[in-house]
């Protein structure tokens, strides 16, 4: 045989040689690029995330639907192991159901009449019958992990901050003020903001969102002085209730996973020095800007809980880049 045709008879036969892709662990199902695995035992809530983060990794989370075709296949997956009701990722916050990174699930499929509590203590399952219910965390049940089949790329310590803008938007909106009707503009940072009233954390920023922007986040003393300007605008009626209810919600939580501050609008948290003093007093809560409690340090910042009681406002940002 040539030289040449036994180089050509290589050459296809590493063509047709299948390339090696990632794939699933052994005994575990594979959907959407995600990766399946049923702990084949019950246990709590919390128990079964942190046995599914120690087999699996860090990045395993209880398996979470995004979608009806999603739910359907962990349906199937947990009528397959007979289970009557299985983890999902979601939990009660008092307020709303969120997932682990505090917010709201993209997708439900609630039982008639459920989640029939939202109380802290219950999270969520899934049923044979697909549809989800709220049971106390402490029950036992089975699990089943969900990861990614391709493992997200390790984050830095810190979000990536949005670019500042200042001063190109100041001399790009010279001549008008680039803010709907109901928005306060305000140059330094390029946004506009609006103050709504009477809600909850989680009402505020679902309500952000709907108008197109975020709660606000807030990087310097100017922008926490212009929040608490609209906020004292908004109504300077109220009597004060000397508590959290009294202050400016704005997007700022503590994500305990990685250890550092976040904002709504995903832009760093560069801002620590404008906390009042003895602030952060509580990580399992959320920020605000001080109106009137405690006396004295309008505009520091402070957590406070407006997850599950009415709070006097919240400002929301919407980038004009």
């Amino acid at each position: 045989m040539s030289a040449n045709l036994t180089s050509a008879l290589l050459l296809i036969a590493s063509v047709a040689l299948p390339t090696s892709a990632a794939s699933c662990p052994a005994g575990t199902k594979i959907y959407n690029s995600k990766c399946y695995a049923a702990l084949g035992m019950d246990m709590t809530r919390d128990n079964a995330l942190a046995y599914c983060q120690k087999t699996y990794g860090p990045y395993t989370r209880l398996t979470t639907p995004l979608s009806y075709a999603e739910n359907n296949f962990v349906t199937e997956q947990v009528q397959l192991h007979a289970n009557w009701h299985t983890w999902l990722e979601f939990v009660a916050d008092g307020t709303y159901i969120v997932g682990d990174d505090g917010k709201p699930p993209i997708y439900t499929n609630f039982a008639v009449g459920e989640p029939f509590s939202v109380a802290l203590g219950y999270c969520i399952t899934i049923g044979m019958n697909g549809y989800w219910y709220a049971q106390p965390c402490t029950d036992s049940h089975s699990a089943l992990c969900e990861f990614d089949l391709y493992p997200p790329t390790p984050k830095p310590t810190t979000p990536t901050p949005k670019p500042s803008g200042y001063p190109s938007c100041v001399q790009k909106y010279l001549n008008f003020v680039p803010c709907q009707a109901g928005w306060e503009y305000y140059p330094p940072t390029c946004a506009c903001f609006r103050i709504i009233s009477n809600t909850t954390y989680y009402n505020a920023m679902n309500t952000c969102r709907s108008m197109g922007g975020t709660l606000a986040s807030v990087h310097n003393s100017g922008e926490a002085a212009f929040i608490n300007r609209l906020g004292v605008q908004a109504n300077n009626y109220w009597v004060s209730t000397a508590s959290a209810r009294d202050n400016i919600i704005v997007g700022l939580t503590y994500n305990s996973d990685r250890g550092y501050f976040q904002w709504d609008d995903s832009t760093t948290f560069d801002y620590y020095q404008g906390f009042a003093p003895g602030e952060p007093a509580d990580y399992n809560v959320q920020g605000q800007i001080i109106l009137s409690n405690p006396m004295g340090y309008a505009t520091y910042m402070r957590m406070g809980n407006c997850a599950s009681q009415t709070c006097r406002y919240a400002a929301c940002k919407r980038y004009v880049y």
